[in-house]
């Protein structure tokens, strides 16, 4: 019998902490329904309870350089909550790294999210993530939440703030845009497809390099990741990262060893994923071998 959302949630030590390992479909989400029924039975505000999620959501970070975990819990605007953490790709460039916060914006995006209002996170965000965090709400009013201070506005934590606008676009990364896409070369393979679909969904407005990649574990899940661009370019996330990013979140337990991977990228795309893909995997599962595949905009 599929365990019910009270089976999988523990109060202790003053927080909740969900038991994602028990219930085999997580993947970092809480459904706008099971938000409400948490909100009800535990006499919780919306903040109150993204803040309590915070533990769990650190749980499942992956930081074998500094050993330093962080958490964070996005809200969507259409109730539902997503979690993140921070990942580190052991012996590649810190720059490869994923911040708590990106990973809770990636998972938003890849389950279909049309927008995020509020994030919570255990201090204050950094440069790097304010500016990630101010494409995904390109009005920059974003409530940030943290356990010790009042929330605050995006706009206050990121002043006179570098965006899409700035570039000439007047939407950044919610609502997520889908590009009719064909492969080079007709696949039945399902991860491809996966790739494939992420692909289609990809935030590129700067590179218009579409690209997206798709991982099989060993329990037979499957975690996909799109592209998501941003205006000062360093802080976007590669597809494999935002991959990751589900892939943790619903925790190692629960996903196995990944035994494949595929990244699907345009066949004349300005930039290329392939190289940084090889990389960051092999840190990962060095035993998965990457397969690359191209499309063409139907």
């Amino acid at each position: 019998m599929r365990p019910t959302r009270r089976d999988i949630l523990l109060v202790a030590a003053g927080g909740l902490t969900l038991q994602a390992e028990s219930e085999a479909n997580f993947r970092g989400q809480i459904t706008a329904v099971e938000v409400a029924e948490l909100l009800k039975e535990q006499k919780l505000s919306r903040d109150e309870l993204m803040l309590k999620l915070l533990p769990q959501a650190q749980r499942h970070a992956h930081p074998p350089i500094s050993n330093y975990f962080v958490g964070a819990v996005a809200s969507g605007v259409s109730g539902c909550l997503y979690f993140g953490q921070n990942i580190e790709i052991d012996g590649n460039p810190l720059g490869l790294a994923v911040h708590a916060e990106q990973s809770a914006i990636a998972n938003a995006y890849m389950c279909g999210e049309e927008g995020i209002d509020a994030i919570a996170v255990g201090g204050a965000p950094c440069g790097h993530c304010r500016q990630f965090l101010s494409e995904a709400a390109i009005e920059i009013s974003m409530r940030v939440l943290t356990p010790d201070s009042p929330p605050r506005k995006l706009s206050d934590l990121l002043p006179n703030a570098f965006g899409p606008k700035n570039l000439g676009f007047k939407q950044g990364v919610f609502p997520i845009q889908r590009t009719p896409l064909s492969p080079t070369s007709a696949s039945t393979d399902s991860l491809v497809n996966e790739a494939l679909k992420a692909a289609s969904q990809a935030y590129a407005p700067y590179s218009r390099s579409l690209s997206g990649a798709a991982l099989l574990t060993a329990t037979g899940r499957v975690f996909a990741g799109a592209y998501i661009e941003n205006a000062a370019f360093n802080p976007s996330l590669p597809p494999l990262q935002a991959a990751l990013a589900g892939y943790f979140a619903a925790g190692d337990k629960a996903s196995g060893e990944i035994q494949r991977a595929v990244l699907v990228e345009g066949e004349k795309s300005a930039i290329s994923q392939h190289t940084t893909t090889l990389s960051t995997l092999a840190a990962f599962a060095p035993a998965a071998r990457l397969e690359r595949f191209t499309f063409r905009k139907s």
